[in-house]
């Protein structure tokens, strides 16, 4: 039951919208969440291709979607996992030239 939940949880999209800013001397990203933004750290993660901040959006959902680290990185990468703008974590972090967390995303799930 408690599984089942948690894969319904993750089918809600953290959805990341971008627009950009044309009067800023170099463009700036404004990036807003919408949907299940409790899951936006992850998609945050890959905008700012930071690792650290993955680890952390890892860490906090112990207990909600998994029994460990590993465990919630398997849920939110699975077939039926987590999405941003549409795409699988891993097809965003490729889309989004996240490397370092493309690279922490492939080698431990």
């Amino acid at each position: 039951m408690k599984l089942s939940k948690a894969l319904n949880v993750l089918a809600a999209t953290a959805t990341v919208v971008f627009t950009i800013n044309a009067n800023a001397a170099a463009p700036q990203k404004d990036v807003r969440f919408v949907g299940e933004t409790q899951f936006a750290g992850f998609c945050k993660a890959i905008v700012n291709d930071d690792v650290r901040v993955l680890r952390s959006s890892l860490s906090r959902n112990v207990g909600r979607i998994g029994a460990s680290q590993r465990e919630v990185l398997r849920m939110v990468t699975s077939e039926e996992g987590l999405t941003c703008n549409g795409s699988s974590l891993i097809e965003f972090s490729v889309e989004r030239d996240a490397n370092a967390v493309h690279e922490y995303l492939t080698s431990r799930s």
